[in-house]
C-alpha cells in the first residue's frame, strides 16, 4: 500500500472515529432518549452529566477523549511517529466530533477528544489541560474551565512546538502546529455562546444532580 493510501485511510478513520456521537448512543441505549432533547441540546459529556447523571457523563467524558486517543495513536503507530500526520489526524478528529455526519453535523465542542489527541502528541501539555477540571471544580462553570485548560495547554504546545523543545525525554516537532493552532480555535469558536453568557452571568452551573426535563423517547 503506498503512504499516500496509508495517509488517506487514517484521515478517513480519523474523521469517522471522532464523529462518532457517544452522547446519543449512551442516551439511547441506556435511557431510551435523544440527548439533544434535555438540557441544553447538546450530545456531550456536560449536557448528558446535567440529564443524565454522573455515570453516563462519565460514560460519555471517557469515550469522547478515547477516540481522539486512539486516532492520534493510529496514526503515530502506522507512520512510525510521523508529526504532520499525527497532528493532522487529532485536528481531524476534533472536526469530526464537532461536525459529526451521523447526527446532521451538529456535535459536541472538541474538548474532550482534543485532550485524547493532545496526550498522544504531548502528555506533557495534557496534564497542563487537566488544569481546567481544577478551575471547572472550583467555579462550577465546565465552560470556563474548558475555556482556559484548552487555551493554557495548547498555547504552551505552540511554544514547545515553535522551539522544537524535548521536555521529560518528550520530542515536541514544529509540525504539532497543525493541532495546536487550529483546535483552540475551533473550541474558542464552539464555545462562543457560552462566553457570552459568562459575560451576562446568565451561565449554567454544574450540580452535583442530574436535572432531566421530559423529552419525547428516540424509536
Amino acid at each position: 500500500m503506498s503512504d499516500l493510501a496509508i495517509v488517506i485511510i487514517i484521515l478517513v478513520v480519523a474523521y469517522f472515529v471522532g464523529a462518532i456521537p457517544f452522547g446519543v448512543i449512551i442516551g439511547r441505549v441506556f435511557r431510551g432518549v435523544d440527548i439533544r432533547s434535555y438540557g441544553s441540546g447538546g450530545s456531550g459529556a456536560t449536557n448528558v452529566n446535567r440529564t443524565l447523571g454522573p455515570i453516563a457523563g462519565g460514560g460519555v467524558l471517557a469515550a469522547d477523549v478515547g477516540k481522539g486517543f486512539v486516532v492520534a495513536a493510529l496514526a503515530r503507530w502506522a507512520v512510525e511517529g510521523d508529526a504532520w500526520l499525527i497532528a493532522v489526524a487529532g485536528t481531524t478528529a476534533v472536526i469530526g466530533h464537532m461536525f459529526p455526519i451521523y447526527i446532521k453535523f451538529k456535535g459536541g465542542k472538541g474538548v474532550a477528544t482534543g485532550l485524547g489527541a493532545l496526550s498522544v502528541i504531548s502528555p506533557i501539555a495534557a496534564v497542563i489541560a487537566l488544569s481546567g477540571v481544577g478551575i471547572a471544580a472550583i467555579t462550577r462553570y465546565v465552560s470556563l474551565g474548558s475555556i482556559i485548560g484548552s487555551g493554557l495547554s495548547l498555547g504552551l504546545l505552540i511554544i514547545f512546538s515553535i522551539f522544537e523543545l524535548t521536555i521529560l525525554g518528550w520530542e515536541h516537532d514544529i509540525w504539532y502546529l497543525l493541532f495546536a493552532i487550529p483546535v483552540p480555535i475551533f473550541i474558542f469558536w464552539s464555545h462562543r455562546s457560552n462566553v457570552d453568557r459568562l459575560a451576562k452571568g446568565d451561565e449554567s452551573k454544574l450540580d452535583g444532580k442530574p436535572t432531566p426535563r421530559r423529552a419525547q423517547r428516540t424509536p
